[in-house]
């Protein structure tokens, strides 16, 4: 443990400065996660942020009325909630807004939901994370022995977000890949290449950006998912009936109905064969 006497000097620091912080699954390395404002790298970590950055970062157009990063336009207007708008979550993740900007577990923490990915999702699967917000899941899937991961979010601050924590982890990250993406419209070439979709909070959002969004999320979710596929949808704000409605039981399994659990619920359903 040579860090031991550094990492113990940093915690104090952070506990003395109001911050939180993150110990990488490696051990060699600590994330602040901090209320706003900006981190200070090493010159060494700042160029491997952009190295990583121009290899793995995909800005990706969709088909339709979408803006130059495949985002589709014209809908914050139309929002339930200023959570289904694209400014608060491009706000956020720039340090505006009321949850840490760096980094946050929505709703859950690996160690409460992680049981259900690793016995229902083989480590070889290819794993969608969609609308993955600053959420660290993919550090917690390639500690779990995952490494076939594609993170997307619609606001490319989100992106650069998961950039930095990706920016500390170790090992071989090459098969993950992080796009700037809408969930409601994913590339056309993305038909059945996944095994699973993990996501946190994502289709709730995507249900306050308003009428049809939702809708058109799970169509997506339908397509690029193989039949057979799992998804683990950990959602509190789609209402019930509609949740029923749209993960209809002619093309999914339900595996596990979270309408009961507490804080929010843990959805798994299996995509059926067509």
């Amino acid at each position: 443990m040579r860090h031991r006497s550094f990492l113990t000097v940093a915690f104090l620091f952070v506990i003395s400065s109001g911050k939180t912080v993150r110990r990488c699954f490696c051990c060699e390395a600590i994330v602040l996660r901090r209320l706003g404002g900006s981190t200070s790298f090493p010159g060494y970590r700042r160029q491997r942020r952009q190295n990583y950055l121009s290899r793995h970062i995909q800005f990706a157009a969709s088909d339709g009325e979408t803006d130059d990063n495949g985002v589709l336009q014209n809908d914050d207007s139309a929002a339930r909630s200023p959570f289904g708008t694209r400014e608060y979550w491009d706000s956020l993740y720039q340090g505006n807004g009321d949850y840490p900007a760096n980094e946050y577990q929505w709703y859950y923490g690996f160690q409460e939901y992680g049981k259900y990915v690793t016995q229902l999702i083989p480590r070889n699967s290819n794993v969608l994370l969609p609308g993955i917000g600053n959420d660290p899941i993919i550090l917690d899937l390639l500690q779990k022995g995952y490494s076939t991961l594609t993170g997307t979010d619609y606001s490319k601050h989100a992106i650069e977000r998961q950039q930095e924590l990706l920016s500390y982890s170790y090992g071989n990250v090459d098969m993950v890949k992080l796009h700037c993406m809408d969930a409601r419209k994913m590339p056309t070439d993305w038909s059945d290449k996944f095994d699973a979709i993990v996501e946190k909070g994502a289709l709730d959002a995507i249900y306050l950006s308003g009428d049809g969004n939702l809708e058109k999320a799970v169509k997506e979710f339908e397509r690029v998912l193989r039949p057979g596929g799992i998804l683990i949808d950990i959602s509190g704000v789609v209402p019930g009936e509609l949740r029923r409605d749209v993960f209809d039981e002619q093309k999914w399994e339900w595996v596990r109905d979270g309408s009961d659990d507490l804080k929010a619920g843990i959805f798994i359903l299996k995509l059926l064969s067509s």
